[in-house]
């Protein structure tokens, strides 16, 4: 025998469904709403990240939260910068204090990656990047695993086409230093890898080991980490050893 609710318990189970609808849409307008600055952008951010940090993993609804402030943080992002104007403004405003998270931008204003740690138990890094086409702005996804970039240069081909260099400095030791480097190009319905680096690879991890230490750390201090390393990786003979290539 199916069972018989009485009208009024119907009538609060559909109240709850659309208090719950009302709510996370609330959220939602709560991201999209009021940030027509650069500044405000950030400063929102920062807010968002702040409570991220002060959770802790012995909370009991962690997890719900960390995954309910993620969102939070990619509607902030993606509903927000809507002109390429604001990726600049973000990036002007962006050294005035420390955050936890990275912002990068091109020179030429056309590419920027936001990056992040999420705390989630899976998908620990974030990126979502943005690249400027015809005048107008786009969000989009990056290939490959997340890295934490922090830094953007561009090459140009022959036909003048920028192709953007992405780049991390992984791990850092006296012994070692390893880099993570990504190429994109901008297309006209979206960005693509670009395959600019030994045997046709369009990502590339890098190891400096001690006897070059000091070459690599020239380069870490050039103000133009990606492009340089770039250079030095297309100019030399590089070994290979366990998916990372090797300055000899």
């Amino acid at each position: 025998m199916r069972p018989h609710y009485p009208k009024t318990v119907a009538v609060l189970l559909l109240l709850q469904i659309l208090l719950n609808c009302t709510f996370q849409e609330s959220n939602k307008n709560n991201q999209n709403k009021g940030f027509d600055s650069g500044k405000a952008i950030v400063d929102h951010l920062d807010h968002l990240f702040d409570t991220l940090s002060s959770k802790k993993n012995t909370d009991k609804d962690f997890q719900e939260s960390v995954v309910t402030l993620n969102e939070a943080i990619r509607q902030t992002i993606e509903y927000n910068i809507t002109s390429p104007q604001l990726l600049k403004e973000i990036q002007a405003y962006f050294p005035a204090k420390k955050h936890d998270f990275s912002f990068i931008l091109s020179n030429d204003g056309n590419f920027g990656v936001f990056s992040w740690r999420t705390q989630k138990k899976e998908f620990l890094i974030k990126n979502m990047a943005f690249y400027v086409n015809g005048g107008s702005v786009f969000p989009t996804s990056l290939y490959g695993n997340p890295s934490v970039y922090e830094h953007i240069d561009f090459i140009q081909n022959d036909s003048g086409i920028p192709t953007y260099i992405l780049g991390e400095l992984k791990n850092a030791s006296p012994a070692a230093h390893q880099y993570h480097l990504s190429a994109y190009v901008i297309r006209k319905d979206g960005i693509e890898e670009a395959n600019v680096f030994p045997n046709g690879e369009s990502s590339i991890t890098i190891r400096c080991n001690e006897q070059n230490l000091e070459t690599c750390l020239k380069i870490e201090n050039s103000g133009n980490l990606p492009k340089t390393l770039y250079s030095a990786v297309v100019q030399q003979t590089l070994s290979y050893d366990d998916g990372e290539y090797i300055f000899e």
